[in-house]
């Protein structure tokens, strides 16, 4: 529009011009006619009176066109691109900076020496038209060079990360991945790194496609979301043992169903990319109390071990470890004491040897524990249970003594799994 009016007014200054010119002519004309020898007689009086005429046309028409248009009209410098002109501006200065500002801008974003690929050229005119600022003028430029636009840069912790062609177009492909992970209208959404979208002139060329932009951010994004829930969740209930010793150890009856309860929860859930990292909870409102379960078991030995061991002395001296030795395994331990010391069974059991070998183990206990355990005591003094019998952890079963194939008063305890001996440390702790 603005080139439009100074097209107009310059042509109007142009026709002043001309219509002076041709007064000057008209003038030139009477004092010809004045001098023709018809008007001899009348010569002075009618030269005279044109000239006057003349001089007062001039004046008038000077006054009328040539100066208003002087008074309306300012300095300036037409610039043209490859010819064509692109507007009126102050002076050199503003090309240079709004030149500058969009070669600046469009190496900067696409990280290459970027020059406007036009020949300008300036003109000094007379307008009366505004002039251009260097914000319209660096527009214009852009619009000249065919290969710049005003692009959307994103980017993500500072680092120019996606270029879209708008800024709608930017805000769309955000809107879109946050939209990924967005359950509920009053989801707090955001992306977990600091994104911006800013406005910048680069070679058009550069702007990634809808989907091509989606794919870029989707990949260096996190989003999180954070919504408050209230839900309905189960108050599991506890298991109550009571103790019965009028039943055995493999009584066990639930005298009381359990009943789970349920409260109301009112929870704030935070969700990045979808997967929850914390559930905060807000208020928790009781809607049934949980029931106790109660369990009624029997606590009457009947030889069931725990399957926990306890030391079967309550002193001695470790001399002997579960090994090879001499050729053959020795399969349990030594533990030396003095003759007489007592023997406890290392866990409850029933009483299946209790004999006087003669040799070897001497006399000696095996408890079977019923579990898959069984525990062996040898080179007793003297033999306190039969077979039979229920013995208790921890309950007196023998003495210690130096009976069979022994150098010394000493226990010999085994341990044995599935009818296997193993090593007693791995069960019992013993120093």
């Amino acid at each position: 529009m603005r080139n439009l009016l100074s097209f107009v007014l310059g042509v109007i200054s142009r026709l002043f011009y001309l219509l002076l010119r041709l007064i000057l002519l008209l003038d030139r004309t009477i004092c010809r006619i004045y001098d023709l020898p018809v008007w001899s007689r009348f010569a002075g009086v009618l030269r005279q009176a044109g000239r006057r005429r003349s001089v007062c046309a001039l004046s008038v028409f000077g006054l009328l066109f040539l100066l208003p248009a002087l008074l309306l009209t300012r300095p300036g410098t037409l610039l043209l691109a490859d010819g064509q002109p692109l507007g009126v501006i102050e002076d050199s200065a503003t090309l240079l900076n709004a030149v500058n500002a969009v070669e600046s801008s469009a190496s900067a974003v696409s990280g290459t020496d970027y020059y406007l690929p036009l020949r300008l050229q300036a003109k000094p005119v007379r307008t009366a038209a505004p002039l251009l600022t260097q914000e319209e003028l660096e527009h214009n430029l852009i619009t000249a060079s065919g290969d710049l636009d005003t692009l959307a840069i994103i980017s993500v912790d500072g680092r120019q990360t996606a270029i879209a062609a708008d800024t709608d177009g930017a805000q769309a492909a955000l809107d879109r991945i946050k939209a990924a992970y967005t359950t509920a209208a009053d989801e707090n959404v955001h992306f977990l790194q600091t994104v911006r979208v800013d406005k910048a002139v680069a070679p058009a060329a550069l702007a990634e496609t809808d989907s091509a932009l989606y794919d870029t951010l989707s990949q260096c994004l996190d989003v999180t979301a954070t919504r408050a829930v209230t839900y309905t969740e189960q108050i599991p209930f506890d298991t109550v043992t009571q103790e019965n010793g009028n039943q055995d150890q493999t009584y066990r009856e639930t005298v009381q169903q359990g009943c789970a309860g349920t409260a109301q929860v009112t929870a704030e859930i935070e969700t990045v990319d979808g997967e929850e990292r914390t559930r905060t909870i807000l208020a928790r409102t009781v809607l049934r109390q949980a029931t106790d379960e109660i369990v009624e078991v029997g606590t009457r030995n009947v030889g069931i071990g725990t399957g926990e061991f306890v030391v079967p002395l309550n002193s001695y001296t470790f001399t002997s470890a579960f090994k090879y030795r001499w050729g053959r395994l020795h399969g349990g331990v030594d533990l030396a004491v003095d003759e007489g010391t007592p023997v406890y069974a290392a866990d409850n059991g029933k009483v299946i040897v209790a004999e006087d070998s003669g040799n070897g183990y001497g006399s000696y206990i095996i408890l079977d524990h019923q579990n898959g355990f069984k525990t062996l005591y040898g080179h007793n003094s003297q033999l306190l249970v039969s077979v039979g019998d229920v013995v208790g952890k921890g309950e007196k079963i023998a003495l210690s003594g130096n009976t069979g194939n022994s150098t010394g008063p000493h226990l010999h305890f085994e341990v044995q799994v599935n009818d296997e001996k193993v090593d007693p440390t791995q069960y019992v702790q013993l120093s």
